[in-house]
Parts: structure tokens; sequence; C-alpha cells
């Protein structure tokens, strides 16, 4: 657990540029973690038709003592189904399990299932753990007061789908790795990274984090994720300060998610999806919050720039800071292995931003892209908030635009959109859709 928080303060505890007002995110502190204690006795599944050969196993019971699922005891093959039987449990354990490509294991709920201590995973490959057991329940997969951290995982978690799980009161990290891939040092080999990892169609409801350490330097490269989706997922509730944090990523896709009354006490520069690496954000909705809709700090893989993209996204009613930030650095530039960005930001709908009016409250904060340059268009702001009379709703500015039109803003939101509800532009062409 150590070398995992080591990681993870290397990252988060980073020195902003002097021209930054903003406070840099608070270190993670791991004083809240309970005291050992002496592990319950571990419940053998019950295993209902264990025929080699047969494609769905059925593991649990009522009495829901902790369950163990080991790939290697019962003999799990790819395609396999194993469900878990309705009850609640204190523990559930998931390892040594591996599907294929096209043929996933998949773990899923034969009732409601709910955990109130935590899951843990230990090398798993090709994983659907999924909580769309039954049509009657959206969220199969419940955990439910959680003390300390809700799913935790260790060893290899390569190509996991995680969804249909619903979080509810977690005290600390509410989705988090223990050592594992997280910690591997990337030489470039595809074992040496984390790939295909996705949330979907989860809820979280006054939660911790979900959290993913790295880092990448000169001399450093570690945590690496390739191809993440964090998509169709509700954050709510909660006073985490960043909800969702991938600190060595590669072609991240952000999408669809909804964000409400999250960080009504939290004053922390922060972004509800702090991310450094690429990829797109785009298609949220993000309304009554604090910090921006997403801080990315960007940089590419390889000696050929990526294209990092922002669009479709409706943000609405923050108490600080504007919708977007992005800024890379320095030290993520690596001759040979890593270079910067160019960035797309277009049709966003941005308005009330950083009603404590201590900063500007506008739709981009720009600052150093390290040779990146910016396209910026057809977004729509209004009711923003500014000390420094800007004009094209970018606060800083610095990297080279290359294209910088059709951007709209209104005085009033009556002026912008339909309401304030569904964000509806009334000027065609420009803001979110």
């Amino acid at each position: 657990m150590l070398s995992t928080l080591y990681i993870i303060l290397s990252i988060l505890v980073t020195q902003l540029p002097t021209s930054c007002k903003k406070k840099a995110l608070e270190t993670i502190q791991d004083s809240n973690a309970p005291a050992e204690e002496t592990p319950p006795s571990v419940e053998e599944p019950s295993i209902i038709n264990p025929t080699p050969g047969r494609d769905t196993i059925q593991v649990g019971s009522s009495n829901g003592n902790p369950l163990t699922i080991d790939g290697k005891t019962l003999g799990i093959r790819p395609g396999t189904v194993i469900e878990i039987q309705e009850a609640t449990y204190r523990t559930i354990t998931i390892k040594n399990i591996s599907g294929n490509t096209e043929s996933p294991v998949i773990i899923r709920n034969d009732g409601v299932v709910t955990i109130t201590e935590k899951m843990e995973t230990d090398d798993i490959r090709h994983v659907i753990i999924s909580g769309d057991g039954e049509s009657t329940a959206e969220y199969g997969f419940r955990f439910r007061d959680v003390p300390y951290r809700a799913f935790v995982m260790s060893g290899i978690m390569d190509y996991i789908t995680l969804k249909h799980i619903e979080f509810k009161n977690v005290t600390d990290y509410c989705i988090s790795s223990n050592g594992g891939s997280s910690s591997l040092k990337y030489t470039g080999a595809a074992d040496s990274k984390t790939n295909g990892f996705k949330i979907l169609h989860c809820k979280f409801d006054n939660t911790g984090a979900v959290i993913f350490g790295g880092e990448l330097n000169k001399d450093r490269d570690y945590g690496l994720f390739s191809d993440v989706e964090i998509a169709y997922n509700l954050f709510q509730n909660s006073n985490a300060g960043s909800l969702v944090i991938f600190a060595n990523v590669e072609d991240f896709d952000i999408h669809h998610n909804t964000v409400d009354h999250v960080n009504a006490k939290n004053n922390d520069h922060n972004g509800i999806f702090f991310i450094q690496g690429n990829g797109h954000f785009h298609h949220n909705k993000l309304i009554n919050y604090q910090g921006n809709a997403i801080r990315l700090w960007p940089y590419s893989r390889g000696s050929e720039p990526k294209t990092v993209e922002i669009h479709h996204n409706i943000c609405y009613n923050t108490r600080k800071y504007g919708a977007f930030e992005i800024q890379a650095f320095e030290r993520n530039i690596v001759p040979g292995k890593t270079t910067f960005v160019n960035a797309k930001v277009y049709n966003n709908t941005v308005g009330k931003m950083n009603t404590s009016r201590d900063w500007d409250g506008q739709i981009l904060d720009l600052y150093s892209m390290q040779g990146g340059t910016l396209e910026y268009y057809n977004n729509l702001g209004f009711e923003l908030y500014s000390e420094q009379n800007i004009t094209d709703m970018i606060h800083m500015g610095g990297p080279k635009i290359t294209k910088n039109s059709g951007n709209i803003y209104k005085n009033q939101w009556s002026d912008a959109v339909v309401d304030v509800v569904n964000f509806v532009s009334k000027i065609p062409g420009v803001g979110a859709k």
C-alpha cells in the first residue's frame, strides 16, 4: 500500500507554474485507514453445476459470508459465466481468471448482490464484472456504507470492464489499485501496461475517487493505462475534489457522464476528471459543482503529436473555476518517447462559471502546450465571470491558436439556451448538441 501511496503522492503534489494563481491538489492522506483486524473466515463458494465444460457456474450463498472466486480452484476457462447468488457479502475476492478477446469471462449478479466492506481482484484478464444479471435491477452489484476502500485491484488488470455497479457512501477511494498494473514499469511491451480498462453505466453517490496513479518523466514511466473508457456514469453528492484520476494514460475516451451536486465544501483547485496523457472528453454534463470539468495535462506517446479533443460538453453553475484546463509540462516531454499534443475545443456550452468570483470563470484555462497548437470554435458561453475583461472566453492563453471562430458569448442564459435543464442552444451550430 505504501508504494502505491508514494506513486500517487508524487503525481498529485506537482509544482504549478508561478503564474498560476490556483491551489494545487492537496496531498492525498492515508491517515484514515482503519486499524488492521483479524481477517474473517472465508466461506468456500457453493458451486452449482460444476461439471467440466459447462458455461455457467453459480457461486455464493444466502448467509452472505466472505466469498472467494478463484479461477484456479474452479477451473474457469474463457467464456465462462459466473453468477453470484443474491446476498449481502462482507467481501468478495476475484482472482486468477483469464478470458480472451473473443471469450471474456463474465461475472454477474443473480439477484441483487450487496457488498459492505470491499471487492478485491488479483491477476485477472479479459473479465467483465457486470451488475446487469437481471432486468429488474439497474445496478445488480451494490456497495453500501463502505468504511474504507470499496473496489481494490491488485496484480494484472488487463481488459477489464466494470459496469452496472452502484457505490453509495464510500469513505475513501471508490475504485483503486494496490500495486499491480498501476506500478508496472513501462518498457514498450504490451504486458508492461494496462490495456482496455472500462467503467460503464455505474453510479457513484457520496464516494471517494476513482484513482489510478502513475508517473512519466525522463527517469520514470510507471502505471501506463492504454485505451481507457469512462462512460455513461453518474457522479453525485460527493465532496472528494477530483473524482476520476488517471496519472499516466494513452488514448482515453471519457464521454456521456453526468456530474451533479459535487464538491459543495471543497476548495482545492481540482478537476472533476484529472487526466495526464491524451484522449477525448466529450458529451459530458456537469452541473452544480466545483472544479474544472477536466483538468488535462497532456502529452503524446511516440514522436507524432496526437490531438486531444474537448467537445459537446455542458458545464453549468460552478462555485470555482472555469470549464476546462489544458496545461502541458516540460517534464512530460521525453525525447524518443513522448512529444506535445495539439488540441481542439469546440461545440461546448458553458454558463455561470465561478460564482465565488475569486478567479476567472471562462470556458478554457489555457497554459503552456510545449509546442502544441489550439483550434477553438463554435463554443457557447453565458453568464461568465472575468477580472480581466476577457473577450474570447479563454483565460491566460499563450499557445498558438490556429482557429478561433464561431464562439458566441451572451450575458443572459435566456439569450443563449432554451432553458437551464437541457441547455438546447438557440444559436444553430454553436454549443453542445
